[in-house]
């Protein structure tokens, strides 16, 4: 999971997604800014969707993550999911870190992740991403670009470059979120895109989206791309 992903998703996600962040202190700190927050998240969605794709073969997923951000800008944190067979495990183990800052009215994120399936064969992965978010008063809008270098388990480049819109409601606990991505390599080629709705009540988060794609791969590949409603239900510690 990407940092732009689970700051405007849901993700899942992760959507994006706002944690409410538990502060820890240095010792000899206590009277200053916190040397670095820590947060925590946990979901079940009807369906875990990543770029497009159900990576649980549109059943049910358990997804949660640990967040640590630090004053000077770095970050570390990972993210875990239920997903369906994958060379023979059904857990997602996504493990990342990186840099966030902001420049000129810019907030941007470079982040190298590493997916991470245990007990499986052959499928474990990396990746690394850069995004940038804008604020425009109610709303912010988010670009990112992933890379996947050609490597062991994974044969070939792949490029993966999204558009994201998130907007708070006026005077409501409603917020709403688009996506639209591209991916591009020597095996797939694909749109994806999504729009949802989100419910926020104290540290919960409830959504609902509509996610679709043009991926045309044939049998149980292409079922796994098709359009579909994912809802969710999230918290923050």
């Amino acid at each position: 999971m990407t940092r732009l992903k689970f700051c405007l998703l849901l993700g899942t996600t992760v959507s994006l997604v706002a944690a409410t962040p538990a502060c820890a202190q240095s010792s000899g700190q206590s009277e200053s800014a916190s040397r670095f927050t820590l947060s925590a998240n946990a979901a079940i969605v009807s369906d875990y969707r990543f770029r497009g794709i159900s990576l649980s073969d549109r059943d049910p997923a358990v997804q949660g993550g640990i967040d640590v951000s630090m004053d000077n800008g770095l970050f570390v944190g990972s993210w875990a999911s239920t997903v369906a067979d994958t060379g023979g495990s059904n857990v997602e183990l996504d493990l990342y870190g990186g840099y966030a800052g902001s420049a000129a009215g810019l907030d941007y994120s470079v982040t190298a992740l590493g997916y991470l399936y245990p007990g499986g064969s052959g499928v474990n992965y990396y990746e690394v991403s850069a995004g940038v978010e804008k604020g425009l008063g109610l709303a912010t809008l988010g670009v990112e670009i992933a890379y996947v270098p050609d490597q062991k388990n994974y044969p070939g480049d792949n490029v993966y470059v999204s558009g994201t819109a998130a907007m708070a409601i006026p005077k409501t606990p409603f917020s709403a979120t688009a996506r639209v991505g591209r991916e591009t390599s020597d095996f797939i080629k694909k749109w994806d895109w999504e729009a949802g709705i989100a419910y926020a009540f104290g540290k919960f988060t409830t959504s609902l989206s509509y996610v679709d794609s043009d991926y045309g791969g044939v049998g149980e590949a292409g079922r796994l791309g098709r359009s579909g409603l994912v809802a969710s239900i999230a918290v923050d510690f």
